[in-house]
């Protein structure tokens, strides 16, 4: 290894992620405020309508700021697709997964809470080294921490079962990379 730091795009290109930390955010999105009505399966029935006017403009704010630190380096034509918020974690994302079937190619995932190992709710990642191999790494996210995931072939990831509240949210990009 040459010591030298890969950009977010080369993280994504070689690993299918990359950790970062973002814990101005927590303050910006104030999720304590709020109750959150859907609990498990986000994708489902997580509409506008779900979320107060006032947590939808938090979360629509947080994730330009997102956009113009994260993305826009890296993948100038990028667009920011949309937001979801959720607390818990459904079985369909439990098993190894991609969502390179999801109308974008990149996210985000913001996390709200802390997690432990002894009540779960990590994050995990799987992908082929360049020999082929499998690797794969587990964390177990603290609030603030924000994961930029790949939906392209190849890289893999699962969320672990949680005991305790696992408030996540994601903001989704099309990088429209060529």
């Amino acid at each position: 290894m040459s010591g030298k730091q890969l950009t977010l795009k080369e993280c994504l290109d070689q690993f299918g992620f990359a950790q970062l930390s973002e814990p101005e955010g927590l303050d910006v999105i104030d999720i304590n405020q709020f109750q959150l009505r859907n609990t498990e399966e986000r994708a489902r029935d997580n509409g506008v309508n779900d979320i107060p006017p006032f947590l939808q403009l938090r979360l629509h704010t947080f994730g330009h700021f997102l956009y113009e630190k994260y993305m826009l380096k890296d993948w100038p034509d990028a667009v920011f697709n949309k937001y979801l918020i959720w607390d818990g974690v459904d079985k369909d994302n439990q098993g190894w997964h991609t969502d390179m079937f999801e109308s974008y190619d990149v996210f985000l995932l913001y996390y709200l809470d802390d997690t432990a190992p002894e009540t779960g709710g990590s994050i995990n990642f799987k992908w082929k080294n360049e020999e082929g191999i499998s690797e794969e790494l587990s964390f177990q996210p603290t609030a603030g921490d924000l994961f930029m995931i790949s939906n392209k072939r190849g890289f893999w990831h699962k969320a672990g079962q949680s005991s305790i509240q696992r408030r996540v949210c994601s903001f989704d990009f099309n990088t429209n990379d060529s």
